[in-house]
């Protein structure tokens, strides 16, 4: 699918450290979550997908599209804080014996899991800073 564009200069290195740290969260927590690659039926490349108790609760997509003046590049990145906090939303999740909304609306870097959509790096740093300022302020009052 994506296959047909050539990559920029860091996808190949991005790619590795996606696989990479698959790995090593595979090794590190599976006694306590199950951790599936899926190497042939993707359209994706590089799609981190998050479930808890059957149902899909966030997804951190890797790749873009890059246009240059003469053809398409894809482009592998490695949201590696993204990853961690929605690995930590599961691992927080998975202990439950079923769904919890307070959970499910606290660990949610987008605040519901209904709306689950692709963002940018740079949206989820304002987001991020968005949701450290508020813990600050609320914090001192």
């Amino acid at each position: 699918h994506n296959n047909k564009y050539s990559y920029t200069s860091t996808s190949d290195d991005n790619l590795l450290k996606n696989i990479e740290l698959f790995d090593k969260l595979s090794l590190r927590f599976s006694g306590r979550v199950l951790f599936i690659k899926d190497v042939i039926g993707s359209n994706e490349i590089c799609c981190w997908t998050f479930f808890g108790h059957g149902k899909k609760c966030a997804e951190v997509c890797c790749t873009s599209i890059v246009y240059a003046t003469d053809k398409k590049h894809t482009k592998v990145e490695f949201p590696e804080a993204r990853i961690y906090e929605e690995t930590l939303g599961i691992l927080l999740y998975e202990s439950r014996n079923g769904p919890d909304q307070d959970l499910i609306q606290a660990t949610s870097s987008r605040g519901a899991v209904g709306g689950l959509s692709c963002t940018s790096d740079e949206e989820e740093e304002r987001s991020g800073l968005a949701r450290l300022r508020s813990n600050k302020q609320n914090n001192q009052s």
